[in-house]
């Protein structure tokens, strides 16, 4: 799990422009340049005034006619905040109470008064293109029904992956990774990862006798990385893995040729909405009909940033005018997928989280072209890793892994003929592979988020 294999594995990819929902990962120019969602209008969409909204206030909903009764904004929010009441889930592990509970492995530790907890964190540093890592021994713990996450921050995030290595008496380990970060400096804050199993050693670890715990950001860069790590925490694993099958920019080829596929193998899928209202039906998006049709068959509708105006990028009250008109439209076609969004280019800081934990209760991504799952039970609400489908083998791989270990697996798609989706007939080839795997299944957002919140 060295530097040049990380950089192999995931950054290479991702630099390659997989990312994906921007003008140069699709081949579109951006559609938005004058996108009314930021104008401040609270107004009802167009084409709405005739359909049944259900306007909710939390999990409490009432039908009205949005012809004559348009939610507010406050009636669009979520009656909690799920990064809040979320943040600590399950057991601690090994409290970060400073460098000296641990070992410096490689790199720089220092204490930190930075932390989640009010004993404070951990703050690594790879000086000069090294590795951070500190490492914890601890009395042989059976981990073979938990996963495991860390609260982190970074003021380089681009930079690093992060990895939680368990390792049995004997040296052999699990490495539970999440492969890269989209978190966007300067506004930084702390987020939960329960990184998936990313590789074994080749000696099967013996996870049911863990002595030793490490904590490692590998430094993909020539220069200086930190990272601040504190709050460890278990969680039980689920009974078998799941996979979702993720859809981003709701355009026509989704319906009319991966939607298809699903049915003839009763998979379910989640498709976003286009990246503005105004688009849908337009060009190559999906026309509402399409969006009906999909989500009546089994399928989530679930809300999509703004293209061109990536979440870090726009002010507080920007991003709160375009997530509201965003959620209102999904209400107001009474799509279930309502509380859960996808970040256009991957890109969060920690003002973007906090205006869209208002209006939705799950989203991100934190998305990698490598193997990047995570675990069910113990992910932040908000900041959720995926996987970039344009390759077979490594979608194949990220099925097998949360079989295997009993994770989820997002995996991302646009449409067929760009780089960063495999073509129709290698995607026929993966969604038999997910029916042929025993110990997982294909789920939506809220199928996960009924999890989480469990």
């Amino acid at each position: 799990m060295n530097r040049r294999r990380f950089l192999r594995a995931s950054g290479a990819v991702v630099a390659s422009g997989l990312a994906g929902c921007g003008g140069d990962a699709t081949g579109d120019t951006p559609l938005d340049s004058s996108d009314p969602t930021t104008s401040g209008t609270d107004a009802a969409e167009p084409g709405t005034t005739t359909a049944t909204t259900t306007a909710r206030s939390g999990g409490t909903t009432t039908g009205t006619d949005a012809a004559t009764a348009t939610p507010s904004r406050e009636q669009l929010q979520t009656d909690y905040r799920s990064r809040e009441r979320y943040g600590q889930p399950g057991v601690s592990l090994a409290p970060l109470d400073g460098p000296d509970e641990w070992r410096t492995v490689v790199g720089e530790a220092h204490a930190s008064d930075r932390g989640i907890t009010d004993a404070g964190g951990v703050k690594l540093v790879g000086p000069g293109g090294e590795n951070a890592s500190i490492a914890k021994s601890i009395s042989p713990t059976d981990l073979s029904d938990k996963d495991l996450s860390v609260g982190i921050r970074s003021t380089t995030p681009r930079e690093i992956a992060f990895v939680v290595r368990l390792v049995d008496g004997y040296g052999n380990y699990a490495a539970l990774s999440l492969r890269k970060l989209s978190y966007q400096p300067p506004d930084v804050g702390w987020f939960r990862t329960c990184p998936g199993v990313y590789a074994t050693s080749d000696q099967v670890p013996d996870l049911a006798n863990v002595e030793r715990v490490q904590l490692v950001a590998l430094n993909a860069s020539p220069d200086d990385v930190e990272v601040w790590v504190d709050d460890v925490r278990t969680h039980p694993k689920p009974d078998q893995g799941y996979v979702v099958l993720s859809w981003d920019d709701g355009r026509r080829a989704y319906a009319e040729e991966a939607a298809p596929l699903h049915r003839e193998r009763d998979l379910p899928g989640v498709v976003t909405m286009p990246p503005t209202v105004d688009h849908v039906g337009e060009g190559p998006f999906m026309r509402r009909d399409q969006f009906n049709e999909v989500s009546e068959a089994g399928d989530e509708v679930v809300a999509h940033g703004t293209t061109g105006r990536t979440f870090s990028t726009v002010s507080a009250e920007q991003l709160d005018t375009m997530l509201a008109r965003k959620k209102r439209w999904l209400l107001a076609n009474d799509f279930d997928g309502s509380d859960f969004v996808v970040y256009p280019g991957n890109n969060f800081d920690a003002t973007s989280l906090d205006v869209t934990d208002r209006y939705f209760n799950m989203g991100g991504m934190n998305q990698a072209g490598d193997v990047n799952t995570t675990g069910v039970n113990g992910f932040d609400p908000l900041v959720l890793p995926r996987t970039i489908g344009h390759d077979l083998a490594v979608a194949k791989t990220v099925v097998d892994r949360a079989a295997a270990h009993r994770n989820c697996g997002i995996l991302n798609f646009h449409h067929f003929g760009t780089d960063n989706t495999m073509d129709p007939g290698e995607y026929e080839r993966l969604l038999d592979h997910v029916v042929e795997t025993d110990g997982v299944e294909a789920i939506t957002f809220s199928d996960l988020w009924a999890m989480r919140a469990e």
